[in-house]
């Protein structure tokens, strides 16, 4: 357990690293300037609205991290993107337990632990994915947001008949109502 969990910090950080040395230092293409302007004054975007971006995005504004705010709600892709990739490798370690069962010897956790890391990491290095990791879009919440359900679901499951594991399913339907707003 010690070891799946220092790895899931070390894919993080590992994630976020790399991220963070190439993130886009002020507005990009696309919608990231809306949505980076609707942020900043909390305005309405495009439809849908993305009102719970909106209002994360905003706090995101006000930290004094970067000089550009641009460049500060980035940062918002950034971290939502390393912890996407992080729940990727925490979900994969349960469904390769599921198939092989419980690790009980060092190939067991090469395998459990290193397959996942390397799955997860190469999502983390997809094109489509780190292109937009690194600029204010909607599509790194959501992917972790997505990848938080995932996981939840996959927590759900590991738990036996015996006690009552309805919070786990109240979570799943939470963070899929909050996914609405994003």
């Amino acid at each position: 357990k010690q070891i799946n969990n220092i790895t899931g910090w070390v894919i993080f950080v590992i994630a976020l690293v790399v991220y963070t040395l190439t993130i886009e230092s002020t507005v990009s293409f696309w919608d990231c300037g809306e949505f980076i302007a609707t942020s900043y004054t909390l305005g309405v975007t495009h439809p849908p609205g993305s009102p719970l971006y909106l209002l994360i995005g905003r706090l995101f504004t006000m930290t004094p991290i970067f000089a550009d705010i641009a460049a500060r709600m980035n940062l918002f892709s950034v971290l939502s993107s390393a912890a996407a990739v992080t729940f990727l490798y925490l979900s994969v370690v349960i469904f390769v337990r599921k198939y092989n069962g419980p690790v009980e010897s060092t190939k067991g956790a090469i395998v459990s632990f290193g397959g996942a890391a390397i799955g997860a990491l190469t999502f983390a290095f997809s094109d489509s994915h780190w292109f937009n990791a690194v600029e204010a879009e909607v599509y790194a919440v959501s992917t972790l947001l997505t990848a938080l359900t995932v996981w939840v679901i996959l927590r759900w499951s590991q738990k036996d008949d015996k006690g009552s594991h309805l919070h786990y399913i109240l979570m799943v339907a939470y963070i899929m109502g909050l996914a609405i707003g994003i």
